[in-house]
């Protein structure tokens, strides 16, 4: 069972299941369309707006068992045998047929209880495939498995609608045509028919069965038919021939058809009046189906109260039930508590008492529902055995358990009432101090407003009352100094030293809601601290003369003193703490959080941080993530291996992105790898926790070739310092959204004297004005302390190649769409030469690491996608290809690594066009509300309406190649067209570990066309549907349209009541008194439209969310998160990267990497106003993760004494002692073009090869089967495209390649 799931949510114990069967008949629904076997009804308040779940049309099932078609464990069967058994059976009202079959799908299966506690798994609902079945047949299939984690039993069921159709069933029993018949034959064969009688209906269905019955069983009985016979010659066809052999139960689909058939012609003979019975021989007795359910299943041994015993019950008539009506008490049938709880009311308490604690298991989320059903079952049973289930009850109550009615008392006890929805934690808490005042025991007040906090999710809440719990347990209140606490809890451990641990957990939970930090020092150290330091003093302590400088200042000049003085570091953390509390600085508080735990950290074991060099916190994010990519990392460290020649022949066949690459972009690009080469060395290779990127590789990385020529020559005619741009009078760092380009108007005397009129050089004219490195650097402008970055910018943004814009242009700050941006081409005309400064006085001389900074600087203002585009670009650019696609493209590690293929569908009149495109990443967007990832992936590639042409059609992709790393961008900057402003949707998107991409491939196997045309019909339907909900509850002008009509009818009561009184009767309005009857008819009426609605969305939710979840050939593990906190003006970067090895999620901000204490804070939404949100995701081929990523790439080298690495020593040994995680050896093997014309590469399968594989095996291709000792070869071969030419390049991604 390690390798399945265990099943989740509500379940059914077997008796329960069984009852659910017989009452559930798929030819008549219930209105509600609720299905009783694969559905689970809201929880009960309102016995008049409950669901009806069995229709008052459903067959009362009499179903008899099918003994041809089942086979029953024998007699001390043992599950692990993973043997297969079954019961079928056949209803003799409805003739719908049934099977229920269990399997064991492991040896070592075992369920620990009497009785299998069965969870929904699936369903299958579609045509018989039978080829003797009838057109338009049915077939349901519905799919459990057994809730235990030790039990591997797997059941299925399966219902056949009836197959004699109607117009049969006419032609068997309908005498008129019966008399009809028989006169016809008499009439034409006198002679041999003398002496009959008109045969009655049972006898045409007796003989029929008969011949069937001989067919099957009987061969010796089947006479075979003269070929002289004249009506054969006349009437020539081809009668079955069943297979008489079959074993039992049958396997041969002939042999299952005819008994089906005879088991419908047995229902009809059985049903037929009395007299047509008189002087028939006796048929066949029937064997009620109940008996053979509760044997497969195993519930036949469960012993019963004797006050609910079920005596056995034959088939005296044929009229007759054999399932025994269960008589209870109104209120019991009335209140669905049994079936809800998955038991049935004649089980015993300990039976109920178990399927309780299965529901709580697999069913959290309802656990106060099941506790009040428990609840009411115990009261309900108090005469017999209730006292077992009242005293579980008490228990559980005693705890941290409730059920769902509690809640409502929990908020009388407070005097709220909890169908307000404007309370606020703090209202509530509020209330809960001022009860807490006037009563002397608190137990039960803390104990109500936990509740109300655990039932509205509010850790806020829960707070307050364990906090207050902590406080009675030391024996102090709320005013009690944190001393005297200290005191309290040393005396209760010095009494009672076995509660240490709780005392210290008391005073953990009052330390932290009093944010206390003398609390929080005894805790750390075991001493109590000294008194609290102000502010002054803590910048004085740190040496800080400045109290306005950023967060990151502060963290250094701590780092220097800390350094300097080893002893005083308790001293600095409790500085570090009053200037952090005093700024509100995140930053600071987490970085006090975690420096005892990095510590003690082996450096080894652990990822490197990148220190911040100014406002690049998302180029550290993008490091890192690039940094733990094996095949671009091995790449990046040998890169000498895949430089790009610079000779005329390879440049003449470079060509990235559809166009010519220069030697001038290939050369700055080689700079930029040669950059990230030192830095990939540096974080493998450094003894500390983490490193300073250079500030050339940031404007490598941050700016494009193109952008550095513009910014250059935007630093040449300015004067001062670019101004990165400001909000409400304060500068700001970082980008500043969409860059829009300013025109300037040049003066016609200037324009036309540029060419020859002469102007003074000036400091600004050229790059040789710039001092050496030691020269004196100007003093920065200050900066707020949110030195961040921006948010994510719209989609549309760009920086113009030929210009950027004066950052003081507030106006750049906007943007008026999210679509990608269209490639720019060339100007029908050259740019106008811009007019030379004039050089009124002498321009200040900067540095070349001032103008670095400042091209850093405005680099940063770049889109993230933007940048990531720019390093895939660079590396592109700087690496020789692997080999060329048809179009003469390169394809070289970033494209086998990131680059995917879409087909995009167009369906016209004219037909079906299609169209491949290649693709780094998929955009999706969470502007209209909360989504979880599939359905954010679905926006990219579902049905839409377009125009082209003039002509409405529709367009949808599919994905035909997946790339090893799927990027996923979440546009999440939306442009506002009322207010024309940039905003950030913080909406959340629900994230999933493991994500399967079956449904998104471009393949017709598995039906997958029909599938998203159905699920595509649904989400139409739910469109439509929220829509006109949205119209009922949720407008402008009303909360909800049922409670406009109610406040109608009460002001119409109050107008109308204004009769009674003599001194305002002229002013009472004369209304018919119907009106309110009217105004009551269409508020009930809306209501139920509303339920209906809400019903029938949750349904379509369920259906979309299952249409694909058999499908998981191809699953896709989420690997790193980027996340942003800010706004659209600014803003944090940082990234989670799980570790495959250690199966944690480490979260990387800039210089700290932490391990995450809680997924909730990537997976789950925070109840926050503007919460961090993913902006970026990856997700990897989960079955080639570990030849791709890798978090923790460390080889540090032992630094001498004199802070300089060890060199080498001529003895054999070496001094540099190289220890960590040996992943970066030399480079990969050389890879060739086979004279075949075959390139060895490795690339996940495409969906055709893997989409038979089962779910979680692992697929092996034949060369990797047959992969030569001597000869190290990549594992799967793709055809060259094109010519079969390719440089001698290395093939990061050959797994055989070390490093």
């Amino acid at each position: 069972m390690s390798h399945m799931s265990l099943p989740q949510g509500p379940g059914k114990t077997t008796p329960r299941f069984i009852q659910d069967v017989l009452s559930y008949d798929p030819a008549n629904p219930p209105s509600s369309s609720f299905n009783l076997l694969t559905q689970f009804p809201p929880p009960f308040h309102d016995p008049d707006n409950y669901p009806e779940l069995i229709s008052p049309k459903a067959c009362p099932h009499q179903y008899i068992t099918k003994a041809n078609q089942t086979e029953l464990p024998p007699e001390g069967f043992q599950a692990g045998l993973r043997t297969p058994f079954k019961v079928s059976a056949v209803c003799l009202i409805c003739r719908y047929h049934l099977e229920i079959k269990i399997t064991h799908t492991t040896e070592a299966s075992h369920c620990p209880s009497q009785l299998h506690h069965i969870v929904y798994s699936h369903s299958d609902n579609r045509q018989d495939s039978n080829p003797f079945g009838q057109k338009g047949q049915r077939l349901e299939a519905h799919y459990f498995r057994c809730s235990y984690p030790t039990c591997a039993a797997a059941i299925s069921l399966k219902l056949l609608s009836p197959i004699l159709t109607p117009h049969w069933v006419d032609l068997l029993t309908n005498t008129e045509l019966l008399k009809a018949r028989t006169d016809a034959a008499m009439e034409a064969y006198p002679e041999r028919l003398e002496g009959h009688s008109r045969p009655l209906p049972i006898t045409v269905l007796t003989n029929l069965r008969t011949y069937i019955e001989n067919a099957l069983h009987d061969s010796q009985r089947s006479k075979s038919i003269s070929k002289s016979n004249k009506r054969f010659v006349e009437d020539v066809w081809e009668p079955p021939r069943p297979s008489t052999s079959d074993p039992v139960p049958y396997q041969n689909i002939l042999n299952i058809f005819l008994d089906n058939v005879s088991s419908e012609l047995l229902a009809f003979i059985y049903r037929r009046p009395a007299y047509e019975k008189e002087g028939q021989q006796p048929g066949t007795s029937l064997d009620p189906a109940i008996g053979k359910f509760n044997q497969l299943l195993g519930s036949s041994t469960c012993e019963y109260p004797p006050p609910y015993a079920i005596a056995q019950y034959a088939y005296p008539l044929v009229d007759d039930r054999a399932y025994p009506p269960i008589t209870v008490n109104p209120e019991i049938r009335r209140a669905p508590y049994y079936e809800d709880l998955g038991v049935t009311d004649d089980m015993s308490a300990d039976l109920i008492i178990e399927a309780y604690n299965r529901q709580i298991e697999t069913d959290p989320g309802r656990s106060p529902y099941y506790l009040r059903c428990l609840r009411h079952i115990g009261e309900w049973r108090r005469v017999t055995d209730g006292e077992k289930i009242n005293n579980l009850v008490t228990l559980e109550c005693s705890g941290s358990r409730y059920a769902d009615d509690d809640i409502p008392r929990a908020y009388k006890y407070f005097q709220l009432d909890y169908r307000n929805r404007n309370l606020t934690d703090d209202d509530i808490i509020g209330s809960f101090f001022a009860r807490l005042r006037d009563t002397a025991n608190d137990t039960e007040t803390r104990r109500q407003l936990w509740r109300i906090g655990e039932s509205r999710g509010s850790e806020k809440i829960k707070s307050v009352a364990e906090e207050q719990q902590a406080l009675v347990y030391l024996g102090v209140e709320n005013d009690t100094s944190d001393d005297f606490i200290v005191s309290m809890y040393a005396a209760k451990v010095n009494d009672q030293p076995a509660t240490k641990e709780l005392a210290r957990k008391a005073i953990a939970l009052i330390a932290e809601a009093r944010n206390s930090d003398s609390l929080k020092y005894f805790l750390t150290t075991g001493e109590t601290a000294a008194t609290e330091m102000d502010v002054g003093e803590a910048f004085r302590l740190l040496q800080i003369p400045d109290r306005t400088v950023d967060d990151a200042a502060i963290l250094a000049a701590f780092s220097v003193c800390c350094s300097e003085a080893p002893g005083q570091i308790e001293a600095y953390r409790r500085a570090l703490g009053v200037i952090g509390r005093e700024k509100g600085s995140a930053l600071i508080s987490s970085t006090l959080g975690q420096e005892s735990t990095q510590a003690n950290r082996v450096l080894e074991e652990w990822p490197v941080g990148l220190q911040n060099i100014g406002n690049t916190c998302y180029l550290n994010s993008l490091l890192q993530f690039y940094f733990t990519v094996t095949p671009f990392r091995k790449m990046v460290i040998h890169f000498d291996d895949y430089k790009m020649p610079l000779d005329e022949t390879s440049l003449e066949r470079k060509k990235i992105g559809s166009r010519k690459v220069s030697i001038a972009e290939i050369e700055r690009s080689q700079k930029f790898l040669l950059e990230l080469q030192l830095l990939f060395k540096k974080m493998i290779t450094s003894p500390t926790s983490s490193v300073i990127p250079e500030q050339e590789l940031a404007r490598l990385t941050l700016i494009s070739s193109s952008n550095e020529a513009a910014i250059r020559r935007k630093s040449l005619i300015t004067s001062t310092r670019p101004n990165l741009g400001e909000i409400n009078g304060m500068p700001i760092l970082g980008p500043l959204g969409p860059i829009t380009t300013v025109t300037t108007e040049v003066p016609k005397d200037v324009a036309a004297g540029a060419s020859n009129q002469k102007v003074e050089p000036s400091d600004g004219d050229s790059d040789i004005t710039l001092v050496s490195l030691t020269a004196q650097v100007d003093n920065e402008e200050p900066s707020i302390d949110n030195k961040e970055n921006v948010g994510p910018a719209p989609q549309d943004s760009s920086i113009d190649a030929k210009e950027i814009v004066d950052s003081n242009d507030t106006s750049a700050a906007t943007g008026d769409s999210i679509r990608p941006p269209s490639s720019m081409g060339p100007p029908s005309r050259p740019p106008p030469v811009p007019p030379r400064p004039i050089a009124l006085r002498q321009e200040p001389v900067v540095s070349y690491q001032q103008q670095l900074r400042d091209e850093v600087e405005l680099g940063a203002q770049q889109d993230v996608t933007e940048v990531i585009n720019n390093v895939l670009f660079q590396t592109q650019c700087a690496v020789k290809p692997i080999r060329f696609d048809q179009d003469g493209e390169q394809l070289d590690v970033v494209t086998d690594l990131f680059y995917g293929k879409t087909v995009s569908y167009i369906t016209a009149d004219n037909g079906v066009r299609s169209k491949e495109e290649s693709w780094s990443d998929i955009k999706i967007d969470v502007a209209t509300g909360s989504k979880n990832i599939y359905s954010a992936i679905d926006g990219a590639f579902d049905v839409q309406k377009v125009e082209v042409d003039g002509a409405e059609v529709e367009q949808y992709g599919t994905i035909s190649k997946l790339p090893p790393i799927l990027q996923i961008q979440v546009q999440r900057v939306q442009f506002d067209q009322v207010k024309k402003a940039s905003f950030k949707s913080t909406h959340h998107l629900a994230l999933k570990e493991t994500i399967y991409l079956d449904r998104y491939m471009d393949s017709n196997k598995h039906n997958l066309d029909e599938r998203r045309r159905e699920c595509w019909r649904w989400k139409d339907e739910l469109r439509k549907l929220r829509a006109r909900k949205a119209e009922l509850i949720d407008t402008e002008s009303w909360t909800c349209l049922p409670d406009v009509f109610a406040e109608t009818k009460v002001r119409i009561q109050s107008l109308m009541s204004i009769g009674d009184d003599p001194e305002l009767a002229d002013e009472a309005l004369e209304l018919d008194d119907t009106i309110l009857y009217r105004l009551t008819a269409v508020q009930e009426m809306v209501q139920d439209e509303i339920k209906c609605l809400e019903a029938r969305e949750k349904d379509l939710i369920a259906l979309i969310e299952s249409q694909f979840t058999d499908l998981r050939h191809l699953p896709y593990r989420l690997y790193a998160v980027f996340m942003h906190h800010g706004s659209v003006e600014f803003g944090h970067y940082y990234i989670y990267i799980f570790d495959y090895d250690k199966n944690i999620w480490r979260k990387y901000n800039d210089g700290e990497v932490t391990e995450v204490q809680s997924k909730s804070e990537i997976f789950e939404s925070q109840n926050l106003t503007n919460p961090p949100t993913p902006y970026f995701l990856i997700y990897v081929n989960d079955r080639m993760k570990d030849r791709l990523v890798k978090p923790v790439n460390r080889e540090i080298e032992d630094v001498s004494p004199t802070g300089v690495p060890s060199q080498p020593a001529p003895a054999p040994a070496p001094s540099v002692v190289v220890r960590g995680q040996q992943a970066n050896g030399p480079g990969p093997s050389q890879t060739s073009t086979s004279p075949s014309g075959e390139i060895e590469m490795e690339e996940p399968p495409a969906y055709n090869e893997i989409e038979n594989v089962p779910a979680g095996a692992v697929v092996t291709t034949e060369a990797e089967i047959a992969v030569s000792s001597s000869q190290p070869r990549n594992r799967l071969k793709r055809k060259v495209d094109g010519e079969n030419h390719t440089h001698d390049t290395p093939n990061p991604l050959d797994p055989n390649a070390t490093g």
